[in-house]
């Protein structure tokens, strides 16, 4: 029987290598005392002042190879993605208030659209070096107004921070008052913005992808003369290959979650329900840096539902948090004393089969192949369990890889591993009546021969 105090530092576990430990039940201290643990806190993310997250060459390949001049983005993760910047509007409910174009010629610099109040008052203590071409926008100054020309109408002023006394400015005050003034003069509504990005950048007459069919009212709002169609799934193909400041962050965002998904299950037993075990994920990811998104909890994610967590249980916890928007995604199962003989042979079932596929994972494989070696593994070991070994790319999203639609029919099982792509394996055994649910998951790095983890691998079982 694995011991709750042997489960618990093996959570601290060696490194996250195939033999540190990988997918293994148990690990012990070789001292038998409890590591050190440092207090949680927010990592530094100021890199991502001057460091950008596309990976610019990769993007304009596929945008040549679409026969398009630039891409336009509203949808916040591939404003995000191109930017930087996380709309701060459409976290507050409004949608469409930050415009990004990305030119296909490097020439041109991307251009962001986005409010001008926004943009004083969040992003530019945030501008560094990679600081883009900014279109401003406020308001009409006279709603009711039409120019007889069919020109622009006024804008209305933008709001900043009164100016009492500017030798009492703060560093950051002074740099928002001089960031705003580089950016020029604003547009009256963001249709005048995103225009006048468009007549900058030499694009008026471009063929264009778009990434929200809420753009073409946009564009034909101001009779844009150009060609445009759909581009959600390129910017999704773009991103299954991650830039190194990606890979950087998404490691900060996955070692974040798995701490915190650790320490939620250790204390499991004295929480003793799925409702606080969950409010525990949330907060010790908020400790760290992170942002909760969902824990499902023996099957279920329903934040509504609250079940016993009692002697004997077997649950599978799956725990996804995201740091600046990048996730992490982690799941394992825990056991509260000694479950039941079948729960315990299932949880060794697919750790085998997620040992098996984690020594083979390399670039060039498909994802069919990934399901595949999951489903012979089961099979030469006699286990007769449903378990779907779903292969997903992660990063802005959960599943971030594209999404077959009557446009884009082809299946994900087709699609191909790639250098630098971070992949997630889903290991949840899909079965009832079983003594309770298992779940295994952990997040790999893909490299030419091989991959690895890009988090420290726990145990795939946690005792408490």
């Amino acid at each position: 029987m694995i011991n709750r105090r042997d489960a618990l530092l093996g959570t601290a576990g060696a490194a996250g290598g195939l033999a540190g430990g990988f997918g293994l039940e148990t690990a012990t201290a070789s001292d038998g005392r409890a590591p050190a643990v440092a207090p949680a806190r927010p990592p530094d993310l100021s890199f991502l002042q001057n460091e950008p997250l596309v990976d610019a060459d990769r993007l304009r390949f596929f945008l040549r190879e679409a026969a398009l001049d630039a891409v336009v983005v509203a949808r916040p993760a591939n404003v995000m993605y191109l930017t930087n910047f996380w709309p701060q509007l459409d976290l507050m409910g409004s949608t469409g208030t930050a415009i990004a174009v990305f030119p296909t010629d490097p020439r041109r610099p991307i251009a962001l659209v986005m409010q001008a109040f926004v943009y004083y008052y969040v992003h530019a203590p945030e501008s560094g070096s990679i600081d883009r071409a900014v279109f401003l926008y406020t308001e009409p100054l006279d709603p009711g107004a039409t120019p007889a020309d069919g020109a622009e109408p006024a804008a209305g002023p933008g709001r900043t921070l009164h100016v009492m006394d500017p030798a009492l400015m703060s560093a950051r005050d002074r740099q928002r008052a001089e960031v705003l003034e580089r950016a020029g003069p604003a547009s009256a509504d963001v249709t005048w913005a995103l225009a006048k990005a468009l007549r900058a950048l030499g694009l008026e007459h471009a063929s264009i992808g778009i990434d929200d069919p809420d753009l073409k009212a946009t564009l034909d709002a101001r009779r844009f003369e150009g060609t445009v169609q759909p581009a959600e799934n390129l910017l999704r193909r773009t991103r299954l290959v991650k830039s190194d400041h990606e890979i950087r962050l998404m490691r900060i965002a996955a070692k974040n979650n798995v701490e915190a998904a650790m320490a939620a299950a250790g204390s499991a037993r004295e929480l003793g329900s799925t409702r606080m075990l969950r409010s525990r994920f949330f907060a010790e990811a908020a400790q760290r840096g992170n942002a909760g998104v969902f824990m499902v909890i023996n099957s279920t994610s329903s934040e509504l539902l609250d079940e016993p967590l009692v002697e004997g249980s077997a649950f599978a916890i799956d725990c996804v948090s995201t740091c600046r928007f990048y996730h992490g995604d982690f799941a394992r199962t825990v056991f509260i004393g000694e479950p039941a003989p079948s729960a315990r042979r299932a949880t060794t079932a697919i750790a085998t089969a997620w040992r098996e596929i984690g020594s083979q994972l390399k670039a060039g494989m498909t994802f069919a192949d990934v399901t595949r070696i999951g489903k012979d593994s089961l099979r030469k070991q006699g286990a007769q369990l449903n378990v779907s070994f779903t292969p997903h790319s992660v990063g802005l999203f959960h599943t971030d890889h594209p999404q077959p639609s009557w446009l884009s029919p082809r299946s994900p099982q087709s699609l191909v591993l790639e250098e630098n792509m971070i992949l997630s394996v889903d290991c949840p055994v899909l079965e009832a009546g079983i003594g309770g649910t298992m779940h295994l998951e952990d997040l790999m790095l893909i490299r030419k021969g091989g991959a690895e983890p890009i988090h420290e691998v726990p145990p795939g079982v946690i005792v408490v």
